[in-house]
């Protein structure tokens, strides 16, 4: 009696669906776009879609980068509808900024959209979760490095470690110091930047826990590139909701929009 009770208890709960997990979402593409009101120039187009893991901090990444937008003057549209990725939205932004947005979130023509607006010089910040592996092949490759390998997991996820500013003459980091003090996940990848790249924060991997295969010697997690006259920008950092009310990390994040929108620095010619 009891074994057939124990069993069908088993049973019972192999048959009832896991709850799904709100951090890995069911991946899904989208095919009506949304409505993008006509912007004051500069704008900003904020994308926070998840086709792969979805941070927590999004809930705060998103308003930290329109509260940026509005300081300086600028407008901003926020969605997670990758049907914006169209000819005539694009055509309303002057940079592009994935606020953790991650996988393969793309049609074919919404993919060829993003591809022409980068072609025609459009400016681009990934933040995060675009530097993960859960992209396809053609953006690695307009972000300028290798595949995503990890991260540190349980207690080591987190670490407070030293960042080495390596050009502090860039809109993005000339306010930080030498040697910043920083804690986030720390990304690696199989590779460095491309050649191609300038490279403006790495990881001091000394002062961390790191297991020897996500050690990457020059480990860069800050960098930028240019694809034609477009100016891309890419920042490992920012996991965790913290990062997103930090004086110096919102700075980071506002020049490199500043730069990737082409109205501050030097960067990429025709």
């Amino acid at each position: 009696m009891i074994a057939n009770l124990a069993a069908a208890l088993l049973l019972a709960v192999q048959a009832t669906p896991a709850a799904p997990d709100p951090r890995r979402p069911a991946p899904t593409l989208d095919d009506v776009a949304p409505t993008v009101p006509d912007l004051a120039r500069p704008a900003v187009l904020i994308i926070s879609k998840t086709n792969g893991y979805r941070h927590d901090s999004i809930a705060e990444a998103v308003p930290a980068i329109e509260r940026l937008a509005k300081a300086r003057g600028w407008s901003s549209f926020a969605t997670e509808n990758a049907a914006v990725f169209n000819p005539d939205a694009l055509a309303k932004f002057d940079v592009i900024v994935f606020a953790n947005a991650s996988g393969d979130i793309y049609t074919p023509d919404q993919r060829a959209a993003f591809q022409a607006y980068i072609a025609r010089g459009g400016g681009f910040v990934g933040l995060h979760s675009a530097g993960d592996g859960s992209h396809p092949g053609w953006f690695v490759r307009l972000r300028g490095n290798g595949n995503f390998t990890g991260h540190p997991g349980g207690a080591d996820q987190f670490q407070s470690s030293d960042l080495a500013v390596a050009d502090r003459s860039h809109p993005a980091t000339a306010h930080l110091p030498a040697t910043w003090r920083w804690t986030d996940e720390y990304y690696s990848w199989d590779a460095p930047p491309a050649p191609d790249a300038h490279i403006l924060v790495r990881l001091d991997e000394a002062t961390m826990r790191l297991e020897p295969k996500l050690r990457m010697g020059e480990h860069a997690l800050i960098w930028w590139r240019c694809e034609g006259r477009a100016r891309i920008f890419y920042s490992a950092l920012g996991h965790k909701a913290e990062a997103w009310s930090d004086a110096a990390h919102l700075k980071l994040l506002d020049g490199a929009i500043g730069w990737a929108a082409g109205v501050e620095g030097e960067g990429c010619g025709g």
